[in-house]
């Protein structure tokens, strides 16, 4: 038995159940979007949830609610359920597996909104997850939406370190600093205890930020340049107050390490910032001024 009396009434009630479950689903993320006690992980899974919930409504209304397809003959109505189906699953196979592959995304809870991350080679903002796709804006403030069956099929570099709850400056340094930062492998500075001491410094001034301003999570960039060999030691120290002058810009002296000598000798660095879209806008222009350094 259908749920309405008749098909012009089963249109009416389902297009305006519908735009009720639209606007109600705007709503939610209105009202979310200011709440602030509410993290965006929360957020997200409760806006996800709300519109799947809003999906199988309609979905179960179209099914159930013409009253016509109970009066076709059993045998045809097979037939056409059975093409329908087949139609259906040819043309919404990708949007399902975009969508189940949202629902893992959902899960496994790789990154959120506003964590800096790598996916197929691209770099850049998490600015939206959406139920078959996210939506990164890149290095060159270009917006690149990627299907989550991609995401969930390639290898997810995420440069943002979730803090969670801690307590002590030891954890916070452990979680902070990268596997090049341990022992000795520092060339930026000539004395080794000198700049131990001075990165100690630093750090807990990093560590008081984020204790005083409450801060969730910290974004750790980096990125690698290639440095001539030939006056390289120079080169070296100009990069040293090239970084202190980006401290006032990122919040934390930018590092730097070798990574291979060569004929060309590899450079890595590390960015540490509070904030995603000043990652996203300086990166650039820090990494040009480190070019104009090199070929001086």
């Amino acid at each position: 038995m259908a749920i309405f009396r008749t098909d012009i009434e089963a249109i009416m009630y389902i297009t305006i159940i519908a735009i009720s479950l639209y606007i109600l689903n705007r709503m939610i993320s209105f009202l979310l979007s200011r709440i602030r006690r509410v993290s965006v992980k929360q957020k997200n899974k409760l806006t996800y949830t709300s519109r799947v919930i809003s999906i199988g409504i309609v979905v179960y209304l179209l099914l159930e609610g013409f009253p016509s397809f109970t009066e076709i003959d059993p045998e045809y109505s097979a037939i056409i359920t059975a093409a329908a189906s087949t139609a259906l699953a040819f043309a919404t196979s990708e949007i399902f597996a975009n969508f189940m592959a949202g629902v893992l995304l959902l899960v496994v809870d790789p990154f959120d909104v506003g964590d800096v991350i790598k996916i197929k080679g691209k770099k850049g903002v998490i600015k939206d997850i959406k139920l078959t796709r996210i939506v990164i804006q890149t290095f060159d403030l270009i917006l690149v939406e990627i299907s989550n069956k991609e995401v969930i099929s390639s290898l997810i570099l995420n440069y943002t370190i979730k803090l969670g709850n801690i307590k002590t400056f030891e954890k916070f340094k452990s979680k902070v600093l990268a596997p090049q930062d341990i022992g000795n492998a520092r060339l930026d500075l000539d004395l080794v205890d000198e700049g131990t001491l001075t990165e100690d410094k630093e750090m807990r001034e990093l560590y008081n930020q984020v204790s005083e301003k409450d801060i969730e999570k910290l974004h750790s960039f980096t990125f690698k340049m290639q440095y001539p060999y030939k006056k390289f030691r120079i080169k070296v120290d100009k990069t040293d107050k090239l970084c202190a002058r980006y401290k006032e810009i990122f919040g934390f002296k930018p590092r730097f390490h070798i990574m291979n000598l060569a004929f060309d000798i590899g450079v890595k660095f590390r960015i540490i910032t509070m904030k995603a879209m000043t990652l996203l806008n300086y990166q650039p222009l820090f990494a040009k001024d480190i070019y104009k350094l090199i070929m001086e």
